[in-house]
């Protein structure tokens, strides 16, 4: 009987000291700093560290979502929904998307390079040739402006 006297008053001495455990402390949201009563945990992605109110969960997911649905041409910034742009070709070496009219002209210029002389404008045929690097020369040349390149830089 003893012990089970020390017990109780064991917990009587702690429970008073439990209460602030289990009691809540104000909280406040980190982006407008209004005192909420249900805390939102910010997904990772949002970089927000802290308690979200309803309103600031609610903005911060919208504002999310809509980043990953709308984005900007790479070239020319116009914003437009992802479904809308386009992939740029991987010899293009870029990151992003385009919209349909850069798009276009990054192939017409690419087509152009890929298919015609650089200097002279001839069709390319076969026989393509790669101008060395301290040429500074874009694209492929034909048989003719690589002789006068090479002639040039002797």
């Amino acid at each position: 009987m003893e012990n089970i006297g020390v017990f109780n008053l064991f917990l009587m001495e702690n429970h008073t000291s439990c209460v602030g455990l289990l009691s809540r402390k104000p909280s406040f949201c980190v982006v407008c700093k209004k005192s909420i009563s249900h805390k939102h945990r910010p997904k990772r992605e949002w970089n927000v560290e802290g308690p979200l109110c309803s309103d600031c969960y609610i903005n911060e997911m919208q504002r999310y979502y809509d980043s990953s649905v709308r984005q900007k041409c790479v070239i020319c910034g116009i914003e437009k929904n992802v479904p809308d742009l386009w992939e740029p070709r991987w010899q293009w070496e870029m990151k992003g998307l385009l919209c349909k009219a850069c798009f276009d002209k990054k192939e017409e210029s690419f087509n152009k390079l890929k298919n015609f002389c650089s200097l002279c404008g001839t069709k390319l045929g076969i026989i393509r040739y790669n101008p060395k690097k301290h040429w500074s020369i874009e694209g492929q040349l034909c048989t003719n402006c690589w002789n006068s390149q090479k002639a040039k830089s002797r």
